[in-house]
């Protein structure tokens, strides 16, 4: 809600106190931030969590995402269970070279999100080199109506692999 909207429904409360009789109450409820947009509208709470994968390089990339939705230690995310490959090329979780996707899922299915850092190269079975491990936990680095962006460079000597939460 703008701060010119903010004033003037101020005013308007200031006159409608003015003119109401001597001993009535007048209550103003608080702006419904649910849904957190800043419009003062509410809304229903946030219940997903957006991951967005790009992959920045010029080879193909595994971007080897786990989700849980358990809290779970760093080894038991890591479990091929716990491997998320619904997006990409064919729902297959490969990105092609300078290509990216996103998905949503439910927060009680994301408590935590990590990446093994990704495989690139062209022959995913014999990768060029790999990114880095990052882990995140929900209410800890990524909040419920957020959005991850994973993102797979490429650097001098190697790759990399790095990410960005926006709330």
């Amino acid at each position: 809600m703008s701060t010119r909207h903010l004033v003037w429904r101020a005013a308007c409360l200031v006159a409608l106190v003015a003119l109401l009789p001597g001993g009535c109450v007048v209550t103003v409820d608080p702006i419904d931030e649910t849904d957190g947009d800043g419009d003062g509208n509410g809304g229903t709470p946030a219940t997903q969590i957006t991951i967005r994968i790009v992959n920045t390089t010029n080879v193909t990339l595994d971007p080897e995402i786990y989700i849980s939705a358990e809290p779970v230690s760093v080894d038991q995310l890591f479990r091929s269970a716990n491997k998320y490959k619904a997006f990409g090329v064919g729902t297959q979780g490969i990105l092609a070279d300078f290509d990216s996707d996103s998905f949503s899922l439910d927060c009680s299915a994301a408590r935590v999100i990590g990446t093994r850092g990704g495989k690139f190269g062209d022959n995913l079975n014999q990768p060029d080199g790999d990114g880095d491990q990052i882990v995140l936990q929900q209410e800890l680095n990524v909040f419920c109506g957020g959005t991850v962006t994973f993102t797979y460079s490429r650097e001098a000597g190697g790759f990399s692999t790095s990410y960005n939460v926006t709330r």
